[in-house]
């Protein structure tokens, strides 16, 4: 388990912050990021192409301390 960090381009709606109900969503235009603890790579890597079949622009992924 390791908690990351996704900065998408843009603010997402209501609908959109919904598909991401297992993280902390912040707006801090013109961006939006995304906090939270995933499992392993594959919960990575599905969370990316969640980003990607919203038509999200990625800006920055980190991997947090702690």
């Amino acid at each position: 388990m390791a908690r990351y960090e996704v900065c998408v381009s843009g603010r997402l709606s209501e609908r959109a912050r919904g598909a991401f109900c297992s993280l902390e969503v912040q707006a801090v235009p013109p961006q939006t990021i995304l906090f939270g603890v995933l499992r392993d790579q594959s919960d990575l890597h599905a969370l990316l192409t969640l980003c990607s079949d919203m038509g999200l622009e990625v800006l920055s992924l980190q991997r947090l301390p702690g």
